[in-house]
This record gives structure tokens, sequence and C-alpha cells, in this order.
């Protein structure tokens, strides 16, 4: 080995001799996970819960405002024809040819 090899593995030697434990940290204790006030907890959860019903019943309304409702049982409107051809003009009573097609 080179002088480098040994130097790094007698380094290494060194610095491992001072871990002593390899064990992850423990968890934290219930005290600290209950560190916010119960009650704060419980009046968080019912304004959430309020909150995210307001939306669920005024959100539908907000989406249809532009669209107006039209009754069931109301037929549609009557248009002009879309057809393609055109309709033949009627010839005038007294016999002269009418407008011509084009």
């Amino acid at each position: 080995m080179t002088a480098v090899e040994d130097r790094l593995r007698a380094a290494l030697h060194a610095r491992a001799d001072q871990v002593t434990a390899l064990r992850p940290p423990s968890p934290p204790s219930t005290r600290a996970r209950m560190a916010v006030h119960p009650g704060l907890r419980k009046a968080a959860v019912v304004v959430l819960a309020a909150v995210l019903a307001v939306v669920l019943l005024v959100l539908p309304q907000l989406l249809s405002r532009g669209e107006p409702s039209v009754p069931a049982n109301t037929p549609a409107p009557a248009g002009p024809s879309n057809s393609p051809s055109p309709s033949p003009a009627a010839s005038p009573p007294d016999g002269t040819p009418g407008p011509v097609a084009p």
C-alpha cells in the first residue's frame, strides 16, 4: 500500500473508535407531541369542518351562476332555418316571372 492509503486507514480507525452507539434517536415523548393544547386542536378541527361544509355548499352555486336555468317542460325556441339549400320563391299572382335563384 501507499503512504496515503496507510494514513487514510489509520485516520478511519481512529475515527471509528470515537463512535459509541449506532442506535437511531428515540421518538419524542407524548408530552412533546401534545404540545398543542387539546382544546385548541378540537377548535381547529371544528373550524376546518365548517369551512369545508360551506365551500361544498356554495361552490356549485358559484359555478352555475353564469348559466340561466331552463325549465324541463319548456320547448326549444324556434329559430331561423339553417338549411343549406335556399327555399324557392313563390311567383307573383299576375303571371310575371319571379326572381331567378342563383
